[in-house]
């Protein structure tokens, strides 16, 4: 089985707890992936939670939570790609290409990323 390396195109800050407190945090992720295939691949995405740091600029540790679909993506084929299976690393998100079926699918390299909601805490 091979893990392709996702590539972070985009962080945005989605919610903050309103009293300074540090609660769950929320942030929008956006990544691309090399081409996948279904039978034997698997995505991870190294240094979210740094990608995250580094947006928030405050010096604080970031511990990713937990992670769940956003929007989808397509390829450089114009196949819709979908995540499946997805998972916190430590500091990666990982996951698999589906198509909307939910079903594990080939794809070519993304040319339109796909988007993920992760949760994270500060320390």
């Amino acid at each position: 089985m091979t893990v392709q390396a996702g590539t972070i195109k985009g962080v945005t800050l989605l919610e903050e707890p309103f009293d300074g407190s540090t609660g769950r945090h929320v942030a929008k992720v956006s990544i691309t992936l090399p081409a996948y295939t279904a039978s034997t691949d698997t995505w991870s995405t190294a240094a979210v939670g740094a990608g995250i740091a580094a947006i928030r600029r405050d010096g604080k540790t970031v511990t990713l939570k937990s992670v769940c679909a956003g929007s989808s993506g397509f390829d450089t084929a114009g196949v819709e790609m979908f995540a499946g299976a997805l998972a916190v690393s430590t500091d990666a998100i990982t996951g698999e290409v589906h198509n909307s079926a939910g079903t594990e699918i080939n794809s070519a390299a993304s040319s339109l990323p796909m988007s993920f909601i992760v949760s994270y805490l500060l320390a």
